[in-house]
């Protein structure tokens, strides 16, 4: 601005200050009022602004709270509901309440089934050290048994040993007497034609009857000698048929031995086989110990089923949407009342995202609530949500289509309020409010 500039608005200011000072008092008083409004408004103004520079305001928010949508968790029949729509409820007040008998019928089963498969577990656990004794006495007298008959068997091929070498010398006698007998007729043959010749010389005269005495005797020791060889070799030939008999007897002992032998093991094999009856009783155990936590199982099930014949309240709040009523039949997972919890409500405010640039968690708020005009409600930023709106809808925008056209979006705020604000309970969920973030 220049110097003339300056001087022709002072000049102007002076010719209004003169017309001022010459106009009636009424003309001044009218124009001092124009000018006290004037600054009041001014001041507003610059108040306003200076205001909104440092808080942030929408009227997009709206009460939200916990609620508890209760419903059935077993069909049934209702035999009780001792809660009114909006009435306040204390935690585990009961709500609804099913008919349980038949549920208590399933809970005695399941206990019936949990004794019974006790009691099998039972038997079975005190069958294994019975079948492990008994198995294990078994294999001990057939290990016995096969080491006895393997002992005999031994004996047995001993002793055929023993009647083969004694057949073996008893052949060889027979050979023996066989050449003795030989031996003993050409002794006795001699004789014989000795004694033949001396009787025709003794008929003769020609030799005394002395010689032919001594012929006949050596003739009789020779005929003696013969017949004593001759039993011999029937002696030695029946020795050596008696030791073959007993030869064949103990050829049959010994294959009686190794049959005893074969029976010993295969008693042995048994009795190992009979060891598995261990496993299969231990197997016994764990298939009990299975049904034994499958019927414990089917009893903690059955036991859940009746306690949810009783529906309590999951916290304290206010019964809402009551939609159940004495003697209807409902299902499992049908809704029948909600509970709200009127003490832990906060404020979901969406703001535009150009207003988030100075808003913090921790800041503090008022809250209007256009139920109760008038009224002021302390709270503070707790936190931002990660992200716009529409990026949680059901049909988030497409911006990569080419269609794009940009506008503004708002993120959620979620503010919570100061302890004791509704402590009268009067901020429920879906109220419409206006909330003012002090952004400094």
């Amino acid at each position: 601005m220049t110097d003339l500039d300056q001087e022709g608005i002072s000049g102007r200011l002076r010719a209004r200050f003169s017309t001022y000072q010459e106009a009636p008092p009424r003309h001044r008083m009218a124009a001092a009022g124009i000018a006290f409004v004037v600054l009041l408004a001014l001041g507003y103004g610059v108040y306003t602004w200076y205001y909104w520079r440092h808080h942030v305001s929408t009227d997009d928010a709206y009460i939200a709270a916990h609620i508890a949508p209760m419903s059935a968790r077993v069909p049934g029949t209702v035999i009780e509901v001792p809660v009114d729509d909006n009435q306040d409820v204390k935690r585990d007040d009961v709500l609804v309440r099913l008919d349980p008998r038949d549920y208590e019928v399933t809970v005695e089963m399941a206990r019936a089934a949990v004794v019974s498969a006790r009691g099998e577990l039972q038997n079975a656990v005190a069958s294994v050290p019975l079948a492990d004794d008994s198995t294990r006495s078994l294999v001990q007298q057939a290990d016995a048994a096969l080491g006895a008959s393997e002992h005999g068997i031994e004996i047995a091929r001993q002793e055929l040993e023993q009647r083969v070498a004694e057949i073996q010398s008893r052949r060889a006698a027979v050979a023996a007497a066989e050449a003795s007998v030989r031996s003993a007729q050409a002794d006795y043959d001699r004789a014989k034609l000795d004694r033949d010749r001396i009787a025709a010389l003794v008929k003769n005269g020609l030799v005394a009857q002395q010689d032919m005495d001594h012929a006949e005797a050596s003739y009789q020791t020779a005929a003696a000698a013969l017949e004593t060889a001759r039993k011999r070799l029937d002696q030695a030939r029946s020795d050596v048929a008696q030791s073959e008999a007993l030869q064949r007897s103990q050829q049959a002992a010994v294959a009686q031995s190794m049959r005893r032998v074969d029976e010993s093991r295969a008693s042995l094999a048994n009795a190992h086989s009979q060891r598995q009856q261990v496993q299969v009783r231990q197997a016994q155990v764990e298939a009990a110990q299975g049904r034994l936590s499958q019927a414990l199982a089917n009893l903690q099930q059955a036991e859940l089923n009746l306690s949810y014949c009783t529906i309590r309240a999951p916290m304290a709040g206010r019964v809402t949407r009551k939609a159940v009523e004495l003697g209807q039949v409902v299902t499992a997972g049908q809704a029948l009342l909600a509970v709200v919890d009127l003490d832990d409500v906060w404020v979901v405010a969406n703001f535009k995202e150009t207003e988030l640039t100075d808003v913090r968690p921790g800041q503090r708020a008022v809250v209007t609530v256009d139920t109760y005009p008038g009224k002021k409600f302390r709270a503070r930023v707790d936190s931002v949500q990660a992200g716009s709106g529409s990026v949680f809808s059901l049909l988030p925008p497409e911006n990569a289509t080419g269609n794009f056209v940009k506008v503004v979006q708002r993120v959620p705020v979620k503010l919570v309020f100061e302890p004791g604000e509704n402590d009268q309970h009067l901020l429920v969920p879906g109220m419409s409010v206006v909330p003012v973030i002090a952004t400094r």
